[in-house]
């Protein structure tokens, strides 16, 4: 990637519609690239201060987004596949920091919620997460960050438009094998 001498930032070029895809200038590259470098980040602060996994990390965020949620839901929300959901679960249970609730009516059924001391463990991790977001966003000029989620907003309702007038494109991309994607998020960073 050659950046600018005087700015620092890499010069934005038209696409090419006849020549190969420049990757720096290509928005699907540069965000996954990104989102993936936010997201070992941040990783690194949890994973070191409280000895969680990303798989950990994203049920948790999820529980305290609703006060119950099933596995099926976070597995869907987050992109994992169930097995890494159901072992971070059991981890975190271990742990007391979630509970499962049985339905009686059908014992395959079960939803999660945070215990007291999951309550507290969440909110620790959200404090580390808002400082780890406000160290970046420190490093945009003033305001960028609010105009970036907005950026953002105006991206992910484009996307949702196109795929709603193109039935074909509505299906989802398989995952690479052996690789979870770095970052999932559903309104919140779920690293």
């Amino acid at each position: 990637m050659t950046k600018d001498s005087k700015t620092g930032q890499v010069p934005r070029q038209a696409p090419r519609q006849d020549g190969p895809l420049i990757l720096d200038s290509f928005l699907p590259y540069r965000a996954a690239r990104l989102a993936t470098s936010l997201s070992r980040g941040l990783a690194a602060e949890y994973e070191a201060r409280y000895a969680i996994s990303v798989a950990e990390w994203r049920v948790l965020v999820h529980l305290t987004q609703v006060s119950e949620i099933s596995v099926r839901d976070i597995f869907t929300r987050v992109d994992m596949d169930r097995a890494r959901v159901t072992r971070a679960v059991q981890r975190l249970e271990a742990r007391g920091l979630v509970l499962k609730l049985v339905n009686e009516n059908d014992r395959r059924l079960v939803r999660l919620t945070l215990t007291e001391q999951g309550h507290a463990f969440a909110a620790d991790l959200s404090r580390l997460a808002s400082a780890f977001e406000q160290r970046v966003l420190e490093a945009l000029p003033a305001g960028a960050g609010s105009c970036l989620l907005t950026q953002f907003d105006a991206i992910e309702s484009a996307l949702e438009s196109a795929i709603e007038s193109d039935p074909e494109s509505g299906s989802e991309p398989e995952p690479e094998s052996g690789r979870e994607p770095e970052l999932a998020v559903s309104g919140a960073v779920d690293t």
